[in-house]
C-alpha cells in the first residue's frame, strides 16, 4: 500500500475530512498544509514531501516509520501497516548513554526512534 493511501486510509478511519485534517496537522504542527497539497499527497501526485510534512503526517496519524516506506522506494513490499497507536521502542543504552539522551529535546527523542524504527524494517530485522 502507497503512502497516500494509508494515510487516507487513516483519515477517513477517523472521520476527517481532508480540510479538517490539514487544519488540525497546520495547528499542531506549525506547518503550512492546506486540503489541496493533502489530498495531492494521498493521491500519490506529491511524493516529495519534506522531512516536517512527512514527520507531521506519520505523527498526526499515529504510523510508524515503515508507513512511508513507498516514498522511499519500498512500494510493493506489503510491509507498511497501519498502527492503531503508536508502538513505543527503547533504544539501546549501550549505543547511545542514558544521560546523553535524557538531555534531548523529546522532538529529537521522538527522530531518533522512527529513525531506528525504520532502519530495523528497512533491513528486516523487524516486521
Amino acid at each position: 500500500m502507497q503512502f497516500g493511501e494509508i494515510i487516507k486510509e487513516v483519515r477517513e478511519k477517523n472521520l476527517l475530512s481532508q480540510e479538517e485534517a490539514a487544519k488540525q496537522i497546520e495547528k499542531t504542527y506549525a506547518i503550512r498544509l492546506s486540503a489541496s497539497y493533502l489530498s495531492m499527497i494521498e493521491s500519490g501526485a506529491r511524493t516529495n514531501i519534506t522531512v516536517k510534512v512527512l514527520r507531521s503526517l506519520l505523527h498526526f496519524y499515529k504510523l510508524p516509520v515503515s508507513a512511508a516506506g513507498s516514498l522511499f522506494g519500498q512500494a510493493g513490499t506489503g510491509q507498511s501497516k497501519i498502527a492503531e497507536a503508536a508502538v513505543p521502542y527503547r533504544l539501546d543504552p549501550l549505543l547511545i548513554p542514558p544521560e546523553q539522551l535524557a538531555a534531548l529535546p523529546a522532538e529529537a527523542r521522538h527522530t531518533l526512534q522512527d529513525f531506528v524504527a525504520f532502519m530495523l524494517t528497512r533491513y528486516g530485522v523487524v516486521k
